[in-house]
């Protein structure tokens, strides 16, 4: 059984208000004393499991509208950070990549750039459907 909180979560806006979140774009997990290989295995898991909440809205497992069979697909991003590093990672289907560029507070434009992007690849999904 997976279980767990994210730190933090990118989503579109739901139409049901501010309390309701729509799909998860971008999961964000907290390395808790620096520690980035606990925080990818909790990041991994709440990825996993978004991934399985998608599955079983598809099939209409769950007392909620169905989910295209391509949202299922689609990849799932997640950052852990300890506040100064960020580190980027893509889980999509059942294959983790993780990005193996770094980035930091102090190169703050390369940091910004990588949101950015990241953003830019969830509204180019959202947008396409």
């Amino acid at each position: 059984m997976l279980s767990g909180t994210p730190d933090y979560i990118f989503s579109t806006k739901s139409e049901l208000g501010k309390t309701v979140l729509e799909k998860p774009l971008v999961i964000i997990v907290e390395a808790n004393k620096n520690d980035f290989q606990q925080g990818w295995g909790q990041c991994l898991a709440e990825l996993v499991a978004y991934q399985k909440i998608l599955g079983a809205l598809s099939v209409g497992e769950l007392n909620s509208p169905r989910v295209a069979p391509q949202d299922v697909q689609r990849p799932v991003y997640g950052i852990v950070t300890d506040g100064n590093l960020w580190q980027f990672g893509r889980l999509q289907r059942d294959i983790f990549t993780q990005n193996i560029e770094n980035f930091t507070i102090d190169k703050l434009s390369g940091l910004y750039g990588a949101l950015d992007y990241l953003i830019l690849l969830t509204e180019n999904y959202t947008s396409n459907q």
